[in-house]
């Protein structure tokens, strides 16, 4: 089959790979544009457009999608499979009418729930005790196709929602692989979602980093995990952002009214009072500065037990 790949984020590779290990042909990488990025706001390409120029692998990053040139140029070069995995933009309709067979998209999260921008994000922060991977087909409807293939992965207390994607992507690699067989062989099949399931993981703001100590220390702590690598989460210091690195929630009794510092331990670690419990903060990184233990922060800034940090 010929092939034809969407995909820009780290998550993206496994799938990319599992195309070119497969006996399938990728036409073209379709990625998105290249974008500034970093302090230096510097011009750079997606991850996936460098792997495809450093592998020889036809790539373009169209700034539309519906430019009618690059319909026709898609369209010649008569594809039998559309593959997506992060790609980070709708595909239009007609675009969807290309394909001889199908189109699929490598989604990170048991659909029907978390369809949607950040479905790697929200299961953590919600507290879910697993996720997963499916495989489905694009249609119009935002990641509401068929289900050809999806497979669970237990969420601990720990997980970052870094570690999570490289894990989801790992997984997505052998998914894959199955349902491109499965497709060649015409041995595909599919299930329909079923929609009164359905949840959505709405895209990520910077407000959504803010820690506030009102929550429960539980809730906190899922966003530092949940949170990585964007937007990160922080609490406010004089007004200025301190994003918290490291942190976990620890059961106690109120000792102080939320916000409160409570302890400086000899570890590194600070202990904040919250809404029910305590928030143990292991590093933090305030605006302009390196990482440093969240003790140096407070040392350097002379905070003593009782303080409070800005309440919002």
């Amino acid at each position: 089959m010929t092939i034809i790949f969407f995909g820009s984020s780290e998550f993206s590779i496994p799938a990319l790979q599992a195309c070119l290990d497969s006996a399938h042909r990728i036409a073209l990488v379709i990625t998105t544009p290249d974008q500034k990025k970093g302090r230096g706001l510097k011009v750079a390409p997606t991850v996936v457009k460098v792997f495809c120029q450093k592998n020889g692998i036809p790539v373009e990053s169209p700034g539309n999608l519906k430019d009618p040139q690059m319909i026709d140029r898609v369209r010649a070069l008569m594809p039998e499979l559309f593959v997506v995995s992060s790609y980070g933009k709708l595909i239009p309709s007609a675009w969807l009418k290309i394909p001889k067979i199908l189109s699929i998209n490598v989604h990170p999260s048991l659909l029907p729930k978390y369809r949607g921008a950040s479905p790697v994000n929200r299961p953590i922060l919600d507290g879910e005790s697993e996720t997963g991977v499916t495989i489905m087909e694009v249609t119009d409807k935002l990641d509401s196709g068929d289900i050809f293939a999806q497979e669970r992965f237990p969420l601990d207390s720990k997980i970052d929602a870094v570690v999570l994607s490289q894990a989801l992507a790992d997984r997505s690699y052998h998914m894959l692989r199955k349902v491109l067989d499965q497709v060649a062989g015409g041995t595909l099949q599919r299930r329909v979602q079923q929609e009164g399931e359905a949840s959505y993981a709405a895209k990520l703001t910077k407000e959504d980093g803010l820690l506030k100590f009102e929550d429960a220390a539980e809730v906190s702590a899922r966003k530092v995990r949940g949170l990585k690598p964007w937007p990160m989460s922080y609490f406010l210091f004089l007004n200025e952002p301190v994003l918290v690195l490291e942190a976990e929630p620890v059961k106690a009794a109120m000792a102080g009214i939320p916000g409160t510092l409570l302890a400086i331990e000899k570890n590194g670690a600070v202990d904040i009072a919250t809404g029910n419990g305590v928030l143990k903060i292991y590093q933090v990184k305030p605006a302009g500065k390196k990482a440093m233990t969240a003790a140096d922060f407070v040392h350097g800034r002379r905070l003593q037990p009782g303080f409070v940090f800005q309440r919002v």
